[in-house]
């Protein structure tokens, strides 16, 4: 990343700092030979040596610059925030129903810009859908029967089994929640 009135490259501050420093020593050579004395000798080679040292440092700040940033990419930022979100719903209790819920519309709003959290986040979605789905089917069909005036009827059923159905499809997709989720974590280590 090039900033205004700076290099941009590693190569470019070496040879800046590497010339100054040519330029300095050749200065105190040429003053050491004026004066003709061991002592002009000696400060010019401290001053090669220093002059060796600020080009490395300075080398070493353009190669950091150049670098990309630190820190989390916003994929790696939105890739953790769908693994918190998801454990978060996986670990939750499943009583009350209400704040599961919220957990699950929560995930379901949730942006995910690359292809292993989009996997991850429509595929767990998909999983804990269908099982909150299938639970409040069942809570339906317990109240219906546990109601005094037995209003069961052939619907308790029909919505018994589509609650069998959803927990069936819901233990088929778990597994795939699960991979999906390891293939994110590992992509944000890699760095997407």
């Amino acid at each position: 990343m090039t900033r205004p009135g700076r290099t941009g490259s590693a190569g470019t501050a070496a040879r800046a700092a590497g010339a100054a420093g040519t330029a300095s020593a050749a200065g105190a050579a040429s003053a050491a030979g004026a004066a003709g004395t061991a002592n002009a000798a000696e400060t010019a080679a401290r001053r090669t040596a220093a002059a060796k040292r600020i080009a490395a440092a300075l080398a070493a700040v353009a190669v950091v610059q150049a670098a990309p940033g630190c820190g989390q990419s916003a994929e790696q930022k939105e890739a953790d925030a769908l693994l918190h979100a998801i454990d978060v719903l996986r670990d939750a209790p499943s009583e009350p129903r209400a704040a599961r819920e919220a957990l699950l519309a929560e995930l379901e709003r949730m942006p995910a810009s690359t292809p292993p959290a989009a996997s991850a986040k429509d595929t767990c979605a998909r999983a804990y859908r269908l099982l909150l789905d299938a639970t409040a089917a069942e809570a339906r069909v317990r109240a219906l029967l546990e109601a005094p005036d037995g209003a069961a009827g052939p619907g308790a059923l029909a919505d018994l089994a589509a609650a069998d159905a959803k927990v069936k499809e819901s233990a088929e997709v778990m597994p795939r929640c699960a991979d999906a989720l390891a293939i994110l974590r590992r992509s944000g280590r890699r760095g997407m």
